[in-house]
Formats: structure tokens, sequence, C-alpha cells
């Protein structure tokens, strides 16, 4: 059995903890994941709003950002859906890995620009469509157990 949830959040950064809460609540209380599980669906959620807040709508609010999460057996996929400016071709596909800071190296210490390589890590399959003025990133995850749809 698939279940699907679906949460529309205006576009400010105040919204995405508002996610956040939804998100977590529903993947511990309703559906018992591990926590290595909700932790990586919560930071692949939360980076790819935040690029949408972000990126797509350059940091204005009163836009819609949706966001849906949709659940089955041994699997989690998860959408993130805006109106903004679309992500440019052949972004998503040049992000390879996330590297770790270097203790050594100032320039390796920016926390900027590195979500969509956090939100790779943290999911199984991350595609990025935009069509009819619509961007949709979708997310998908193994789970750890099958016990949870």
């Amino acid at each position: 059995m698939t279940r699907t949830i679906g949460l529309d959040v205006e576009s400010r950064p105040e919204c995405i903890e508002l996610l956040s809460g939804a998100l977590c609540g529903v993947c511990q209380r309703q559906l018992a994941l591990p926590a290595a599980d909700i932790s990586a669906i919560h930071l692949a959620m939360v980076e790819a709003v935040n690029n949408v807040v972000e990126h797509a709508y350059n940091g204005e609010s009163g836009h819609l950002v949706r966001v849906e999460l949709e659940l089955a057996p041994n699997r989690c996929n998860l959408r993130v859906r805006d109106h903004g400016q679309p992500m440019a071709p052949g972004r998503l596909a040049a992000v390879t890995t996330f590297a770790e800071p270097d203790p050594e190296d100032p320039d390796t210490w920016s926390t900027r620009g590195r979500g969509l390589a956090i939100i790779k890590s943290c999911m199984d399959t991350v595609e990025y469509e935009a069509r009819d003025g619509v961007n949709t990133l979708f997310m998908s995850r193994t789970l750890a157990t099958g016990e949870s749809a």
C-alpha cells in the first residue's frame, strides 16, 4: 500500500521549519521509520526547499512551494515543486559527491553551494524536471525496513 501526503507552504525560510516538523512527525509517529531514514529524508527535503526559496524564488516570499511525500513498501519518494526560476540545464548532473571540508583549507569551509551534493548523498535517486512552468525535484530512497508502509 502506498500513502501520500502533500504540503503547500509559502517561500519563506520559517516555513521550512514548519515543513520539517510535519515531515519528522509523520515519519516518526505515524510510520515508525528508522532514525537513519528519517534523518536522510529530512535533510534532503530541507536542502531542496531551501534551494527553492533561495534560488528559484531569489529569497522572495509569497510564492508556493509544494512538498509531496509518498511512502510505499521499502521506498520513500519525495517531490518538491515550484514555479520559480528553473535550475540551469545540466546543473544536477554536474554535482558529483559531497566533499567534507578540509580543516587545513579555508576555501573548503563554505556552507554555500553544497545543497545538491547533500541531497544526492541522502537519497538513492535524484532527478529534476522543468516543464510548463513547474519545476520538480524528485528524490527517492530505499528504506531500511519494509514495515513502514
